[in-house]
């Protein structure tokens, strides 16, 4: 009998420490995902292999150097232009290229400080690394 308690304790603990960390996330609204990443220059890196960097203004403005997942570690950065707006609890992003220009609305965790996950469903997303402080002055 002590030796199943143990055992149950133990799985109690190691289920625990698993999903410690997703219980950690915290769920933003999109109004406080745009003010947490207006201002910041941040990488990216998102489940289909796009990867890069990019930042924004207070007032939307965004631009992003990437490579999206069939380039090589050596080719090329591609740039972006595009325009950042909070609507309910997304932040939604329209690029001039990425996506085919088309706008796309996220949900934003907040994974660990400085670190967050823009997602739509549970198979499309990227992760958001703050990598210093960017311009916090609005820009136009």
């Amino acid at each position: 009998m002590y030796k199943s308690i143990r055992v149950v304790a133990a799985a109690c603990i190691a289920a625990a420490a698993v999903a410690g960390p997703a219980l950690a996330e915290r769920l933003l609204s999109g109004e406080e995902a745009h003010q947490l990443l207006a201002g910041q220059k941040f990488t990216f890196a998102c489940v289909d292999g796009t990867r890069g960097e990019a930042s924004y203004t207070r007032s939307g403005a965004a631009t992003a150097a990437y490579r999206l997942a069939t380039a090589g570690d050596d080719a090329e950065l591609q740039r972006d232009q595009g325009r950042v707006r909070a609507e309910g609890g997304n932040v939604c992003i329209r690029w001039n290229n990425l996506n085919g220009g088309g706008e796309g609305c996220y949900r934003m965790v907040e994974r660990r400080p400085g670190q967050y996950r823009i997602s739509e469903g549970s198979t499309r997303w990227c992760d958001l690394t703050i990598r210093g402080t960017g311009e916090r002055a609005e820009r136009n």
